[in-house]
């Protein structure tokens, strides 16, 4: 009996390359490869963490403290975070998010009658009540409303840098080619690739590696890491986000390090949650500033893109360049006819007219994830928790836990001081830049406050 594996999906991709550096120019692309490129925008940093680990002609990579962190979260048995864009994301020809869909609930006797009793919709669990007693068990899939990001006939120019730019008359070939400094076309040729989605596991990994990312992956370079260069920790002119979280860090005097930080439930929170923010989302509170590879000139040629051009809508460039609210869309049958949600907006049929109030009814999403991500309902969480300079967290139990993780450093009791700080917006998008870059994400994200500490002194 005859056995026939499926067909791997692959995405063409036109190169031009210099052949006397055996470099990459820029890849003419159309929608499947751009859609591929903005899909690592709404990535969660945890899906990230977790991708980044896995086998493929790179092998693993570690990116700052993401790779930690996400262990140390799993560890205590953590939900992971879904991609809130999953359903621009489903419609990919490669997706290499494998997270299981979201999963949705609403009320077992909802009906468009009787919608005022019934208006709650959970997700990750059939096991919460609807205010009307019955079980919140009814199945509601994620509709597809949007087919990728950038519309179907767009086509673009990307640098090996991975800035997007439209193909139009402001970037024309001579124009680029000019601008790279080539004085001849004759050392210039032309390569077709076929992206695979392991190719698409390593693009991923070179860029937020390497400044040379489509060289790297398709011509057999090394990730240029060494070209990346740092940029400062602290974030100034932060808004007041109205978090404030007092902790107490023990710092080696010698070094003026941070070893770890103590605090609470809201500290571990502030911490873990970094790993649902979507990449996207991140670059957008750090201005653009994240110094990972190649990624901060994605983002940023992405947000340059004319909206009414290239994007599908509106909400498709928004879930690439900002952090905002999830929203949701989904669909069921009921009495043949498919309905739609969106965000506590339910929706008689697939083809109703969304700007048209009396074509839904309000839901409310039921949030059945407590903080720190865990199931609703779990008792008995540690009230104090460690998170280490590498962000590694962990349940503080007792003051003896205290004496252990101190043995741990070996560090004479003598060189280390306590410091009671408050951590507040700013202090938290520092923490979270440090953390992509480097391995001491409390030291580098709160220098500044450890150097009060010393003029205080």
């Amino acid at each position: 009996m005859a056995f026939f594996k499926a067909k791997e999906e692959q995405v063409s991709l036109k190169l031009l390359v210099n052949t006397e550096t055996n470099k990459v120019l820029f890849a003419e692309a159309e929608k499947d490869f751009v859609d591929i490129l903005c899909s690592f925008l709404t990535l969660p940093l945890g899906t990230i963490a977790s991708l980044l680990q896995k086998e493929s002609n790179m092998g693993p990579v570690t990116i700052g403290c993401l790779n930690k962190l996400y262990r140390s979260v799993e560890n205590l048995r953590l939900l992971p975070s879904n991609n809130s864009s999953e359903d621009y994301c489903r419609t990919l020809k490669i997706n290499i998010d494998d997270t299981q869909p979201t999963k949705y609930f609403m009320c077992s006797k909802f009906n468009d009658y009787n919608y005022r009793y019934h208006h709650y919709l959970t997700t990750g669990t059939n096991k919460l009540y609807c205010s009307c007693g019955n079980r919140l068990n009814r199945s509601v899939s994620l509709a597809q409303l949007c087919n990728g990001f950038v519309k179907d006939a767009a086509t673009f120019i990307v640098t090996d840098n991975l800035t997007v730019l439209p193909h139009s008359m402001d970037h024309t070939l001579f124009g680029l080619i000019n601008n790279l400094g080539m004085q001849s076309t004759s050392l210039v040729k032309e390569m077709t690739v076929n992206v695979t989605k392991k190719k698409v596991l390593d693009l991923l990994k070179c860029s937020l590696l390497s400044k040379t990312p489509l060289t790297d992956l398709f011509l057999g370079m090394k990730p240029s890491i060494a070209s990346s260069r740092i940029l400062p920790y602290d974030i100034k002119n932060v808004i007041d986000g109205g978090i404030y979280i007092t902790v107490k860090l023990v710092v080696r005097k010698s070094s003026n390090t941070i070893l770890f930080a103590q605090g609470g439930q809201d500290f571990a929170d502030l911490i873990i949650r970094f790993l649902t923010f979507p990449l996207g989302g991140v670059l957008c509170k750090l201005e653009g500033n994240s110094s990972l590879g190649s990624i901060d000139g994605l983002y940023r040629s992405i947000a340059n893109l004319n909206e009414d051009n290239y994007f599908k809508c509106k909400e498709a460039r928004n879930r690439l360049l900002t952090l905002s609210v999830l929203h949701y869309y989904c669909n069921y049958r009921f009495d043949a006819r498919n309905k739609r949600i969106f965000d506590a907006m339910l929706f008689k049929r697939d083809d109703e007219d969304r700007s048209n109030d009396g074509n839904f009814r309000k839901m409310k999403l039921v949030n059945t994830i407590s903080s720190m991500g865990s199931p609703y309902g779990q008792v008995n969480r540690p009230e104090m928790y460690v998170v280490t300079d590498d962000l590694v967290v962990e349940p503080l139990l007792s003051p003896i836990s205290s004496l252990y993780l101190l043995n741990r450093f070996e560090i004479p009791l003598s060189d280390l001081k306590e410091q009671v700080v408050v951590i507040g917006m700013k202090e938290s998008l520092s923490i979270l830049k440090a953390a992509l870059t480097s391995t001491s994400a409390l030291t580098n994200g709160l220098r500044h406050l450890l150097t009060k500490v010393k003029a205080e002194e």
